[in-house]
This record gives structure tokens, sequence and C-alpha cells, in this order.
């Protein structure tokens, strides 16, 4: 116990070390100030659609500016991973840090805490605007939502970074795999609960296989939602089941990142 104490001392703190770099490249570069200026775009837009409507403007603008919070946080938070992960393998950095001292799982591990706190700072930025105008307590939740769906893009972008050399295949994976996750219940509903389809076995395969593919992929569309704000606030046990289904889904995603990463040769 006492032998391993210094070794598991020594590995958080190489852990440790690398999530620090990937903060203090988030705050190196303009991305804090391009989510401030996305969350105040987001805000006055918001305002801007509120002077359109004619009733219930306060709920339009809370749906507006919740559903462009949203978007805008996933999209920044996407790009900078991968932006950030595939520009540390062009230069060389990765093969550098794994030439030290540090083994690739505590490697990914720190790049994936790092990475995770930048996303968790951005998703509160992106809270601010909605803050002023939710309720407090709904609106924590959506900032809770937020975050847990932010971890699995940040998996998602690790998973495709390790992978992928470029950034347009790269970032193709990660935002089509969040927009089927986001509409895959939509999906099979649509494609098994028809009444314009003929039943036969192709609708039957059809059908089952998106079913399955419903099954592997996390339920999105139950994350983040603006209905919280507009008076149908989240319970407990779905918040605790949101986050439990996000954590599995990074982890499934960072297991198959190290598996990647350790089937490179550097």
């Amino acid at each position: 116990m006492t032998s391993n104490s210094p070794s598991i001392a020594s590995a958080r703190g190489r852990i440790v070390a690398i999530a620090g770099m990937a903060w203090l490249e988030a705050r190196r570069t303009r991305l804090p100030w391009l989510v401030l200026g996305l969350a105040t775009a987001a805000l006055l837009a918001s305002v801007f659609a509120r002077s359109l409507t004619i009733t219930e403007s306060a709920r339009v603008q809370t749906a507006f500016l919740a559903a462009g919070c949203r978007f805008a946080a996933i999209f920044v938070i996407g790009l900078h991973v991968l932006a950030s992960q595939l520009r540390e393998g062009q230069d060389r950095v990765t093969e550098l840090l794994l030439s030290l001292d540090l083994n690739r799982i505590e490697y990914l591990a720190g790049r994936a805490l790092g990475h995770m706190g930048v996303a968790a700072a951005i998703a509160v930025v992106f809270w601010l605007p909605l803050a002023w105008i939710a309720p407090t307590g709904p609106g924590l939740a959506w900032l809770a939502s937020l975050v847990l769906e932010a971890w699995v893009v940040v998996a998602a972008a690790l998973f495709a970074a390790t992978s992928m050399t470029q950034l347009m295949p790269a970032a193709t994976f990660v935002f089509a795999l969040y927009l089927l996750a986001r509409s895959v219940s939509t999906i099979v509903l649509v494609a098994t609960a028809t009444p314009f389809v003929e039943s036969g076995w192709s609708h039957e395969l059809f059908g089952g296989v998106l079913r399955g593919l419903a099954l592997v992929l996390p339920d999105l569309a139950r994350f983040t939602q603006a209905d919280w704000l507009l008076g149908h606030p989240p319970t407990a046990g779905l918040v605790a089941m949101l986050a439990v289904q996000a954590l599995l889904y990074v982890a499934l995603l960072l297991a198959a990142a190290a598996i990647d990463l350790y089937r490179k040769n550097f």
C-alpha cells in the first residue's frame, strides 16, 4: 500500500498537468472572446425575436435563447476539442509527451479532464443569459444537462481526433453522431408508426435496424430541453438518469479512444 502511494500520486500529478495544458491552451486562444461574443449575440437575437411576437413574448424569447445557446455551445466545444487535438498531433506534441514518463491512459485522461473543464466553463457562459430570464431551479437543471451533453461531445471529439488526422472528416463524424443522437427517436417514430408506409419484411427490417441504432446511441433529445424553462421542470430522477447515461457514453467513447491510441506507433 505504501509503495504504491507515490506512484499513484505521481500519476495523478501527471494527469492534472496534462489537464492544465488543455485549460491554458483554451485561455490563451481567442476562445473566451468567441464564447462571450456568441452568448451576447444569442441574447440580442432572442430580444429581437421577442420584439416580433405579439403574445407569449417571454416564452418565445426563452425558448429561442435556450435553443440558440445549446447549439452554439455544442458547436464551439466540438470544434475546439477537435482543433486542439489535431493541432497537437500535427505539431508532434503528442509524440513528445508520450516519449516522457507518461503512459497513454494518463495522457488521454488528462486531455479529457482538461477539455471537460473547458466545456463546463463554456456551458456556464452560455447559461448566463438564460439565468436572467429563466427560473432558477429549472435553469440549473438545464445547465447541468448541457454540461453532461457537452461531455459526451468532448468524448466523441477525442475519439474522432485519435482515429482521424484531418479536421473535416473528424468534425463530420462528431456532428453527424450528435445530430443522429438528437433525432434518432423521431426518426424511429416516423419510420415505424406512419400510416402511409405499407407493412412488409423490408419495413420490419428497417424498423428493427433503427430501433437497434436508438438503443446504441445516447438519447440526446431528452437532454437540455427548452421546455424545462417554460413551466415543465425535470424531475430529479430524470436528471440522474441523464447523468448516468451521459457518463456511460463518455466512458465508452474514451475507452474506444484509448484502444485506438494504443494501436498507434509513436
